[in-house]
């Protein structure tokens, strides 16, 4: 009967994610006319894919490669733009079956973007962690399928071509931070200080390196953020609606 529920459950989350499949494969062609621009293989492309599936670390990853940035740099700035994922991963920990063994556990932990999550976070409790490998075994070929195929229509494709689709995941990006900030004033407000504040970065420290303006920023602005802006879990939420009422 177990494996029968765990099987269904790897089936749905495996169908479930069919969408973000298309998505990443359609995403992560700009990642690989990138990483073939930084002077990566297709092979090496579709490697760093499959092993740091995150398009923000991924893109923040490249161009320190293309500037020849350290090793140090690389790791840091990978932690650093990736440790949201911490804070998801136990969000989802806390939807599971009561008594996952370290190996399913392990299941849930390498699937974890932005996309599985929100898909597993609408799934009813308890969560099987089937279910999430299921969305993990369907969204990640897709990715790094993409990535090979950017990688190779770099060779292909004219320069001009190469050069236009090469902004597609930089607009991605845009998009994403845009179209939250538009619903509230704090995070615009954060959106146009980072922004100052790299440029400034870049005025006042024109020597310091890609990676190093990337892991500084990032702690540093996200750390202010979250002690004079921290969010309210839902519990909080309820009681200050009760007490207002």
């Amino acid at each position: 009967m177990k494996y029968e529920e765990d099987n269904r459950a790897f089936i749905r989350g495996y169908r479930d994610a069919l969408p973000i499949f298309i998505s990443y494969f359609a995403v992560s062609l700009a990642v690989g006319i990138n990483a073939k621009n930084a002077g990566l293989s297709a092979f090496q492309a579709s490697l760093m894919s499959f092993l740091n599936l995150t398009s923000t670390g991924q893109a923040a990853g490249i161009e320190i490669i293309r500037q020849h940035g350290t090793y140090i740099e690389l790791i840091m700035s990978q932690l650093a733009i990736n440790l949201r994922y911490l804070l998801m991963g136990t969000a989802l920990a806390v939807r599971l079956r009561p008594g996952q063994s370290l190996g399913r556990r392990l299941m849930v932990s390498i699937g974890i973007t932005d996309e599985i999550f929100a898909l597993s976070s609408s799934v009813a409790k308890p969560l099987s962690p089937l279910y999430v490998f299921g969305c993990y075994c369907m969204s990640m070929p897709g990715w790094v399928l993409g990535t090979f195929t950017g990688a190779q229509l770099g060779n292909i494709l004219p320069q001009t071509v190469v050069s236009a689709m090469s902004i597609a995941l930089y607009a991605m990006f845009t998009y994403l931070v845009i179209e939250p900030a538009r619903k509230s004033r704090i995070l615009m407000s954060l959106v146009v200080i980072s922004m100052l504040l790299s440029l400034l970065t870049d005025k006042l420290l024109p020597s310091l390196s890609f990676g190093m303006k990337v892991i500084i920023l990032t702690v540093v602005i996200s750390s202010a953020a979250a002690l004079l802006f921290p969010v309210k879990d839902e519990d909080e939420k309820e009681d200050s609606l009760n007490g207002q009422s």
